[in-house]
């Protein structure tokens, strides 16, 4: 009989569902997409899966996806072994033999210089999606914040304002909104409790961010590539070139963790030690 278990879970189903039940809604989507994928190539319960399985199962990942996406759902499945073994579900953790590969750091290429953001923003074509855009960026929010931030959330603050951000994590912090952003913002009308609104009246999905953000890029002639999580990078790169204390921009986008804040230090695609040296 097993002792010191953490959960009442007795199927490989119960335990997914109670490991995600803590995760934001974008990683519940993604792990278990991820999570069916694996146990549909496995075909064994949890505690049957062995060594071999999981070293087939990751080559099956090499000759179907990218380098990247194999490392996410390496992570993904490594994640609920670690979690399974912490609350006595399973008493080894064979997620720990396998090793997640490394990839190539594409940040940099992920970061637009101040003048295409500036571009992008100004090929908005509402006051509402033009205050979108410049609180994406201005303030470094995640389109989950975004699309879910309500009128109550925000406050007047000098001349501009702030706004209580429910993050990822369950976390809620409290962003500082410049003024010329502040002032788009009380321009929009408020039409229901969620501040940005679709034509139907309803609050704004996060699918129709990413369409406004793409077809801005477009229509600015910026990569197109850019996404909404590119305007958070390019917030962090440029907060860090003008000087931004590192703690506090870890603050400001709710990372836990110094280190994912510390990544902006070092990706500077526009920079380099050959600046300094005269040939």
């Amino acid at each position: 009989m097993k002792t010191n278990v953490l959960t009442r879970a007795e199927t490989d189903r119960e335990l997914v569902y109670v490991w995600l039940g803590d995760k934001s809604r974008t990683t519940q989507v993604s792990y278990s997409s991820i999570v069916t994928g694996f146990f549909s190539f496995i075909n064994k319960p949890l505690g049957e899966v062995a060594i071999e399985d999981l070293q087939l199962w990751h080559r099956r990942l090499q000759l179907t996806d990218k380098p990247s996406t194999v490392a996410n759902k390496i992570r993904a499945i490594k994640s609920l072994f670690s979690y399974a073994v912490k609350v006595g579900y399973l008493e080894i953790n064979i997620g720990s033999f396998i090793k997640c590969p490394r990839v190539k750091e594409k940040l940099a290429e992920r970061i637009l210089s101040e003048a295409d953001c500036l571009k992008l923003i100004g090929a908005a074509k509402t006051e509402r999606d033009r205050a979108l855009l410049c609180l994406m960026y201005g303030c470094g929010l995640r389109v989950s914040e975004v699309c879910s931030l309500t009128w109550g959330d925000l406050q007047k603050f000098r001349e501009g304002g702030k706004c209580t951000v429910f993050g990822k994590g369950s976390k809620t912090r409290v962003v500082l909104v410049p003024a010329s952003v502040w002032q788009l913002l009380m321009k929009l009308p408020r039409i229901i409790e969620a501040v940005f609104v679709s034509r139907t009246g309803r609050p704004l999905e996060r699918t129709m961010v990413y369409k406004i953000v793409k077809d801005c890029a477009k229509r600015a002639g910026v990569s197109e590539k850019a996404s909404c999580h590119w305007l958070r990078h390019s917030h962090a790169s440029h907060a860090i070139e003008s000087g931004c204390n590192l703690r506090l921009l870890q603050q400001s986008l709710g990372h836990s963790k110094l280190e994912t804040t510390e990544r902006y230090l070092h990706i500077n695609p526009d920079s380099g030690s050959s600046q300094f040296i005269n040939i």
